[in-house]
């Protein structure tokens, strides 16, 4: 490991966090990292190094978090919650293949190519499936979805700060729980080995954001059985959001963005196409549902789990319907979305050579 590059990158994402937080910017402590990173990789190129097991630990505390806020009556909901999240996932993906065809069309791109970049299932989860589908460009995949990815990344918990009334969060902060007083607080600390132990398990069987579902499963089904976790420091939390803001602005290469001129602007309009479709849809159900826009905002929105849950912990917004709603559209995509593309793919092409 890089000792003085991972050092260098930890401190120009505090310098990011510190001029956010200092310009009162909202989450300061992720998006101001992040836009140090992409600041860093569009002017010096391959300057910045930070391990990835640092930016898990990350997500572990963030998924430790909202895993601690799970009772008994939350996992009730997300239970009969269950049959929406899949029908959203399902409306998803439909409405990317067919925003995805006409992107193709508009960039003069294989559909595939266009279908996998509007998926709103993650960076380096849509290029790692354009390398199974037929036809899929992975390379031109990355740009479309990097450009969306910056895209997302500012646009979405932006408009989520602003919609929740109150932008001053400065750093995540524990969330209570109704406990049963059940359980003897030891042995939440003699548990607390299971959380490591159980994002290992999840990445082993290549659980989709296994670094974060596995702990968030692990911790939210003990926690709904009155286990009482104990509190973590919000320095710790602040330290978290930190990582994470670094990993994210890492992942973005801007030069992919700059040196695409044709499909760059593309790829941002359907980015701001998807940011609109999520906003209208999270309006329509905030107005008949007793959720708030913020939390549906959230749970719909086209960003990454990990990002979309910690923004929602911030924005104190239903974090478990957030992940929940969240982690059933990433493992419809993920699970389901290549055999789903073949398969409309093969009947769009059918019905395009008939006419």
């Amino acid at each position: 490991m890089n000792v003085r590059q991972t050092l260098f990158t930890f401190l120009c994402g505090l310098a990011g966090g510190l001029l956010f937080y200092f310009l009162h910017l909202p989450l300061p402590w992720i998006l101001g990292p992040a836009a140090a990173m992409i600041t860093m990789n569009a002017i010096r190129p391959n300057s910045t190094f930070f391990p990835l097991w640092i930016s898990e630990l990350g997500f572990m505390a963030i998924a430790y978090v909202l895993g601690r806020s799970i009772t008994a009556q939350t996992g009730q909901l997300i239970a009969n919650d269950l049959p929406w999240m899949i029908l959203i996932g399902v409306v998803w993906i439909v409405v990317c293949f067919f925003i995805g065809l006409a992107f193709a069309k508009a960039a003069r791109l294989h559909e595939a190519t266009g279908v996998l970049g509007c998926m709103p299932g993650g960076l380096s989860q849509m290029v790692l499936l354009a390398d199974d589908v037929k036809g899929a460009d992975p390379g031109t995949v990355a740009v479309i979805q990097t450009a969306r990815l910056v895209l997302v990344l500012y646009t979405v918990p932006f408009l989520a700060t602003l919609w929740s009334n109150d932008q001053s969060y400065p750093i995540i902060t524990m969330v209570e729980g109704d406990k049963a007083d059940l359980w003897s607080p030891i042995y939440g600390l003699l548990l607390l080995p299971l959380v490591p132990l159980a994002a290992w398990i999840a990445k082993r069987i290549r659980l989709p954001a296994g670094e974060f579902a596995g702990p968030a499963v692990c911790v939210g089904a003990l926690s709904a059985f009155g286990c009482p976790w104990p509190d973590l420091p919000d320095s710790l939390m602040a330290v978290a959001q930190l990582v994470i803001g670094i990993y994210i602005g890492g992942r973005v290469r801007p030069r992919l963005i700059i040196t695409n001129k044709r499909l760059a602007p593309l790829a941002f309009i359907i980015g701001a196409l998807l940011v609109a479709i999520a906003s209208l849809t999270s309006w329509i159900l905030s107005m008949t549902t007793s959720d708030t826009i913020v939390t549906w905002f959230l749970a719909l929105g086209p960003g990454g789990l990990g990002e979309m849950a910690a923004t929602a912990l911030v924005l104190e917004a239903d974090v478990a319907q957030v992940t929940s709603y969240q982690m059933a559209r990433l493992f419809m995509i993920l699970i389901f979305a290549p055999p789903m593309l073949r398969g409309m793919l093969s009947l769009h092409r059918k019905y395009y050579n008939k006419n």
